[in-house]
């Protein structure tokens, strides 16, 4: 019975196997649509995010060390770095665009599934609105071990960082987050002064 081949296997023969590069999409898709869907709000951006990074790939595969950690952190580092540089568009993107023109990547009616996407990645708890309102570092660290389910070793990866450093901003980060929790706890408490005065205007309403 032939088995499929692992995702490095199909990165070491991605470049010259259509066939290679579908799989290799397929397989790892909708991990990095639910990575750009915590960090992107629209749709359209979501999708371009998704195919700049699986052009990346396409050319950037014969880069990849094995050496240095499973292909699906070194996936999630391509989509964290183009995130990091959505401002720095530049000709040379085009051109990359150019080379997977024809190649099924996001369907049309991909973006409905997107906005469903995002509006459950999004959705407004009370843990999101603490880890919204942390510095970036430490939500992304967060959401690396938490929402991307990467070990700390692997979150490193994605980041360029060395593991001690990572585990080091992951416990501050969850530090910070405590505090943002206590905080969010500490907003929605209601104001003695306020609820006085909203009870006295009812007060004279009424009467």
């Amino acid at each position: 019975m032939r088995t499929e081949p692992s995702d490095r296997e199909l990165l070491a023969t991605l470049r010259a196997d259509p066939a290679a590069f579908e799989l290799f999409y397929r397989r790892h898709v909708d991990r990095v649509v639910g990575y750009a869907a915590r960090r992107l709000r629209e749709p359209a951006d979501v999708a371009d995010l998704v195919a700049a990074t699986f052009v990346t790939v396409l050319t950037a595969a014969p880069s990849y060390d094995p050496d240095r950690g499973e292909p699906s952190a070194w996936l999630l580092g391509i989509a964290a770095h183009l995130i990091a540089g959505r401002s720095r568009r530049s000709r040379r993107d085009a051109a990359l665009l150019a080379k997977i023109a024809g190649r099924r990547l996001l369907d049309p009616d991909d973006i409905e599934r997107l906005e469903a996407r995002i509006d459950a990645e999004q959705s407004a708890d009370a843990l999101r609105h603490a880890i919204g309102r942390l510095r970036p570092r430490a939500r992304e660290a967060l959401l690396l071990v938490g929402a991307e389910g990467l070990t700390p070793a692997e979150a490193a990866e994605v980041l360029g960082i060395s593991a001690a450093n990572f585990r080091m901003r992951l416990s501050a980060a969850r530090r910070a987050l405590d505090n943002s929790l206590k905080a969010g706890r500490d907003d929605r408490r209601p104001d003695p002064a306020s609820s006085m005065r909203s009870a006295r205007y009812q007060t004279e309403v009424r009467a």
